[in-house]
């Protein structure tokens, strides 16, 4: 894993320049001008957009920098054409060293004319994190992906298309590591034959001769100030073999349109598709047996909002910090952080025995998180932090927080878009002739052109998914009277989890019962979560009056066998058996490029566990741009990860079924 850190930069009237590339990042002299001649207007970006075929546009860069060509692209189709959220921009750019959110300002300035975007990116700009990044722009017309990689490694995990490509960085000269074989041939991997264009500022021959190999035709044009030449291009001739290793993860491609979805369950996974998909113009009705929405694991009164590293790069890992913080960014598009809805007051996960201590120490000491993300704090700290002392020293990240579930759900499914149908209980699914899907419930039949199934451990009671991997742990949290001295000022995590209060409440627990199935509070579970927080907070919790009566939420959190989520296409169980039977013999099997036997406009969307608030967003922003194939803001390992076909394959390669 590339650890990945900021850039250092140095001014030189007020324009930054690179210490590691020791270059300017842009021409201070004719820094718009210069983009708009090498990259705007030789790519084409309007008659890109125009295309009828279309639903969105899609430009690939290398190296994002100070964005400034991003700016012009997006000033230049704003200015000609109807941006919308119907038919978006997706702009995708790798970057190893970000800028950090102070200098990104700084340059900013530097291109006033630009202030509406860059204000709009600098609210929702992320630490030095590795892996992507989505931020939503201009009432979400525009989709920008950070890919905070190197570029080789930033597309090696894409999957989608680009209509354009801006090969942009520092020279090769300066920048050797990027520009390598390596890159082009995933340049012309993610290109479209006689579709892709690509315009870069060298006209160095190595990186003419590498593109030609890899099936672009090259046009040379006059260079921008003392730069002779620059480089235009199209992909051409195919070149590239796309090997496909892993044929069962491929992404769907639906039969027809999608503009009318069903959603099964309005609890974090439901309410978060239905406004990813609503975003993009799609009508949606979310279906709920209950009378109202966020009625089960959903709807406890608070959650925390942090992810829990290990000491070790993990996909589950790098899912929950990226999930982390796209969570964080719509919950501030939603204006939601007004310590009702949501408080970023930071989290404090204390380390409560020698085991965890050493830990967190380790993960510390591996430098593979920012400041801005994780410090390691002493006991005396964190009693600071929590306003209260505890006898342990732990992990303060200081983005993270707390949020009312029910009431961020209620702000995304507010839109016009979408429909909600309470009190329904959706019965049976059945695909027509023609693809579409009828919904049998107690209010009658409805067709939709897909269906989205969102309502947890209960997915298993419709035939087409009767074989899912899941299974329902119980969890309680206690309610208390807030008391009369200093509240909390920040969350608390050891054994369990507690808020800062919420309307004259605390909110503690959590208990993890695998063999009690019972929604009823129980004694044993209360006092499990007293004596959890006692040993944490013993001074606060001397303070306290604890309930002699039970008080509190039960509910079932649906996990997964790997606690990971399952979002994505229904796999059809038998036919998967029988398609990939030779993985019995042999997982190493190279099977034809053929498409994976999934139900065609069925999707899924379970198995969050106690992790909702994290990646419920981030997989329902995936999850829609896989229903309408718009490009992903996973990379493939990511994907592949919570794909729901995995179980199903393993089971095949461990001879289970």
């Amino acid at each position: 894993m590339k650890t990945i850190q900021n850039t250092e930069i140095s001014w030189q009237d007020n324009t930054p320049y690179s210490k590691q590339f020791n270059d300017f990042y842009f021409n201070s002299d004719g820094g718009i001008e210069e983009t708009l001649h090498v990259f705007v207007k030789p790519s084409n970006v309007l008659e890109h957009y125009n295309q009828k075929n279309k639903n969105f546009l899609c430009i690939n860069e290398t190296g994002f920098g100070t964005g400034l060509n991003f700016y012009c692209t997006l000033q230049a189709l704003v200015a000609a054409c109807n941006l919308h959220s119907s038919k978006p921009l997706y702009f995708f750019s790798s970057e190893l060293f970000p800028l950090t959110a102070s200098d990104f300002q700084k340059s900013a300035k530097n291109f006033p004319q630009f202030s509406h975007i860059t204000e709009q990116i600098l609210a929702q700009y992320p630490p030095a994190i590795k892996g992507y990044h989505r931020i939503i722009l201009n009432s979400a017309s525009v989709y920008l992906t950070l890919m905070f990689d190197d570029s080789v490694n930033a597309y090696q995990q894409c999957d989608h298309k680009a209509d354009i490509w801006y090969l942009d960085g520092f020279s090769p000269a300066k920048n050797t590591a990027m520009w390598q074989p390596d890159l082009f041939y995933q340049v012309a991997r993610l290109s479209q034959l006689d579709q892709t264009s690509l315009a870069t500022f060298t006209s160095a021959g190595s990186v003419r001769r590498a593109l030609q190999e890899k099936g672009f035709s090259i046009t040379k044009l006059s260079g921008f100030g003392k730069k002779r030449e620059m480089v235009t291009a199209l992909y051409s001739k195919k070149i590239i073999i796309e090997e496909q290793p892993k044929p069962w993860f491929n992404t769907p491609v639906n039969i027809i349109a999608i503009k009318n979805v069903a959603i099964i369950g309005a609890g974090l996974a439901g309410c978060t598709t239905a406004e990813a998909l609503a975003r993009r113009g799609i009508k949606v009705t979310i279906f709920d047996s209950s009378d109202t929405i966020c009625s089960l694991a959903s709807g406890n009164l608070q959650g925390a909002l942090y992810a829990k590293l290990s000491s070790k790069p993990t996909t589950s890992g790098e899912l929950h910090l990226t999930g982390l913080e796209y969570s964080l960014r719509l919950l501030s598009l939603y204006h939601c952080f007004d310590k009702q809805t949501a408080e970023q007051c930071g989290v404090l996960q204390l380390a409560t025995s020698h085991k965890e201590e050493i830990q967190q120490q380790d993960l510390v000491a591996n430098d593979l998180y920012s400041s801005e993300v994780l410090k390691w704090v002493d006991a005396k700290t964190a009693s600071k932090l929590i306003g209260h002392d505890t006898p342990f020293s732990g992990l303060f990240f200081p983005r993270a927080g707390w949020v009312m579930p029910k009431l961020f759900c209620d702000k995304l499914i507010n839109h016009q878009n979408i429909k909600l149908e309470l009190s329904t209980s959706v019965t049976n699914l059945t695909q027509l002739e023609n693809n579409y899907w009828t919904l049998t419930s107690n209010q009658g039949d409805r067709v939709f052109d897909a269906v989205v199934i969102a309502n947890a451990h209960s997915a298993k009671q419709f035939s087409q998914c009767s074989q899912a991997s899941i299974k329902a742990i119980r969890g309680q949290v206690t309610h208390c009277k807030k008391a009369t001295t200093n509240n909390l000022k920040t969350v608390v995590c050891g054994a369990g989890y507690i808020s800062p209060p919420i309307n004259g409440k605390y909110c503690f627990g959590a208990s993890f019962n695998l063999h009690n199935a019972a929604l009823t509070l129980t004694y044993s579970d209360q006092k499990n979560n007293i004596q959890n927080l006692q040993k944490i907070l013993p001074s606060f919790s001397d303070e306290l009056t604890f309930p002699d009566h039970l008080t509190g939420k039960a509910a079932h959190r649906c996990s997964s066998p790997d606690y990971m989520p399952q979002v994505g296409p229904v796999p059809i169980y038998d036919k998967f058996i029988s398609q990939y039977q030779k993985l019995n013999k042999d997982k190493n099997w190279r099977f034809e490029n053929t498409a994976a036997p999934n139900y065609n406009g069925l999707f899924i969307n379970i198995g969050h566990g106690s992790k909702g608030l994290i990646t419920c967003p981030l997989s329902a922003e995936h999850l829609a741009s896989m229903m309408l194939n718009h490009p992903s803001p996973l990379p493939k390992n990511l994907s592949n990860a919570i794909h729901p076909a995995r179980f199903v394959i393993k089971q095949l390669i461990k001879r289970v079924i």
